[in-house]
């Protein structure tokens, strides 16, 4: 039997708006600070974003990323559910960078889309409680892979250049490290991907990301060999070759630092959780 893979992952996740709009008609002119994504249950719109048009109707969800303008044209009744959100995994990368959606995307299952939508809409509007902010990201997750599984579905159509922000540009950098994470990497190396000056990429990469480059490598880099631990019997060794972190010793010094374990530590401490599990289940 192929032994399960482990799941490691954090966010930083922020929602900060949910809403069920209904309208007769609407002309309305934005620019959100951030991501917005809004959900054509009824009727049809006219969507524009930098001379781009789209004619999204019932079942499509339109993505905006933050501080790009936008426009959107009802000449008729509809109801729209949309939501402003924020999210970053644990290399601070956003999770629509991650998955560059393109602008309007016709979900697969609109009606469960809605369903799962609503029971948002009740927790942002119910009274505070210990598990409403767990309860809010675990329904916007849902909403989330609705939306990313229809897109892979329809064969990952993506953004127009003009609508994509530099977030996307700035994609193939972060899919370079995840790719070489055991070769030498620069910031240099990296900044002549997009041909800019070092300096100038320093300074956009970070302002994009909130970390540096080197910073989201490393993150990258010790991700990987925490998965490595757990799902291998590699050596320790290999491992540090394999994820780019120096030697045996050098990868212990930055393990600690910021798992609180040594690599042997950490792999025994979750093959023994792995085990109880499995031994008490049987």
């Amino acid at each position: 039997m192929r032994a399960s893979l482990s799941v490691r992952e954090k966010f930083d996740f922020s929602l900060y708006h949910v809403e069920r709009a209904v309208y007769d008609k609407f002309r309305l002119d934005m620019i959100k600070p951030y991501w917005t994504v809004s959900f054509v249950l009824e009727g049809q719109v006219e969507s524009r974003t930098e001379g781009n048009v789209y004619i999204a109707g019932s079942g499509d969800v339109m993505i905006y990323p933050p501080q790009v303008p936008f426009s959107e044209t009802a000449t008729g009744k509809g109801i729209h559910l949309w939501m402003l959100i924020d999210m970053k995994d644990m290399t601070q990368l956003q999770f629509f960078h991650r998955f560059p959606v393109a602008q309007v995307v016709k979900l697969l299952d609109e009606t469960a889309y809605a369903r799962v939508f609503d029971d948002l809409l009740g927790v942002w509007n119910g009274e505070h409680s210990p598990l409403r902010d767990y309860r809010a990201f675990s329904l916007t997750l849902q909403l989330l892979e609705y939306i990313v599984s229809s897109w892979i579905a329809a064969g990952s159509p993506g953004r127009p250049e003009v609508t994509s922000g530099e977030g996307d540009r700035f994609l193939q950098v972060v899919k370079y490290m995840e790719d070489n994470l055991g070769d030498k990497i620069t910031s240099t190396v990296l900044a002549r991907i997009l041909h800019l000056h070092p300096g100038y990429f320093n300074r956009a990469f970070k302002k994009l990301f909130g970390v540096s480059s080197m910073q989201m490598l490393r993150s990258m880099r010790l991700r990987k060999a925490a998965q490595m631990l757990v799902e291998s019997d590699y050596t320790l060794a290999f491992i540090s070759e394999q994820c780019g972190l120096g030697d045996a010793a050098s990868i212990s010094k930055t393990f600690k630092e910021s798992f609180g374990r040594t690599p042997g530590q950490y792999r025994q401490s979750n093959r023994h959780m792995k085990a109880s599990f499995i031994s008490s289940s049987d």
